[in-house]
């Protein structure tokens, strides 16, 4: 029985690492799904250095370009994507004119006074590039408009219009400029826009209720893959793996959140599998970087509006904002 059991121990191997997920190069294996969908969903955890290294490298690699028209963003907007468009295409805009795309956003906690490394980068890339093969940025936020809104009841207003969903305004972006116009697209947002177990819709919900596949893509920042399956620690930095049928799919994405991740809703607590259809491996938890938003000058001009604004959101939000403003 002993002989018996040795020499059934390399099958018994071999069976339980026929599901494990296999790494691919990530950009290779990124630029391949377009094969099969018009657009591809990478989620990330705001703040992660790694995460946003990994999608300057991407959008510079020059298949992807190849491949690739347009690029949603969750932070920017879309009053002004016609300020973001003229950016990228390499023309003029004062600073503070294209400061408007972020400093107008409902994200009050995280808004910015930079312009974002992507919007630099796409501009360079745009510059070398033929009229046909120019990437476009397009902006994911509803219009708001806060010159219009002067009280809480008038932005309480605009916020119950449907137009003013994040999800809802992104889908129907995606649907007019890049499904109508037989484009294709990557989005880069947190990963919760992704999910396909939802409290009640997503981005990708919306657009694969109305029979648009998403290949979606978790970055991971926050749990150690290799506890789940051991080779994880070996794998190149950056990869890409499938995870239908193996350990890092089965695993519940209630682990991949890690202990930080406060409440988390039920209808979130279902096999990483059904909310997405990879993982990004960046490296072990001990590499990732975590990075909050630049703090403000209290001298900054714009602070008193931006206070103002999230005041109108919620009660006091627009104080504790000012008070974590430096001198």
């Amino acid at each position: 029985m002993k002989l018996l059991s040795l020499a059934l121990a390399p099958l018994l191997l071999l069976v339980a690492r026929q599901d494990a997920a296999v790494p691919r190069p990530a950009i290779a294996a990124i630029v391949d799904a377009y094969r099969q969908y018009q657009m591809v969903g990478l989620g990330d955890a705001h703040g992660n250095q790694l995460g946003e290294a990994f999608q300057l490298s991407l959008v510079r690699d020059p298949g992807f370009r190849a491949v690739v028209n347009d690029i949603i963003v969750e932070s920017g907007n879309s009053r002004h994507q016609d300020l973001a468009d003229r950016f990228v295409r390499g023309e003029d805009v004062a600073l503070e004119t294209l400061q408007r795309i972020w400093l107008d956003t409902t994200q009050q906690q995280a808004v910015s006074l930079a312009v974002p490394e992507l919007f630099r980068a796409v501009r360079a890339l745009n510059a070398s590039a033929p009229p046909d093969r120019r990437l476009r940025i397009l902006l994911g936020e509803p219009p708001i408009d806060w010159d219009r809104l002067k009280t809480a009841d008038d932005y309480k207003a605009w916020d119950a219009q449907p137009a003013a969903s994040r999800d809802s305004f992104a889908a129907e972006l995606i649907k007019r400029e890049v499904l109508g116009k037989n484009r294709r697209a990557i989005a880069f947002y947190g990963a919760g826009h992704f999910f396909r177990k939802v409290v009640s819709q997503s981005l990708v919900t919306i657009l694969e209720g109305s029979q648009t596949k998403v290949f979606t893509i978790w970055t991971n920042a926050a749990l150690e893959l290799s506890s789940l399956q051991a080779d994880v620690q070996t794998w190149p930095v950056p990869s890409l793996a499938l995870i239908r049928g193996t350990p890092l799919g089965r695993a519940g994405l209630s682990s991949y959140l890690g202990p930080n991740a406060g409440d988390v809703p039920p209808q979130w607590l279902a096999p990483m599998e059904q909310q997405f259809d990879a993982v990004l491996y960046l490296g072990p938890l001990s590499t990732m970087k975590m990075a909050r938003p630049q703090p403000w000058r209290c001298s900054e001009s714009a602070l008193a509006e931006r206070v103002r604004r999230a005041n109108l959101q919620r009660p006091g939000f627009g104080e504790r904002i000012k008070a974590q403003c430096v001198e």
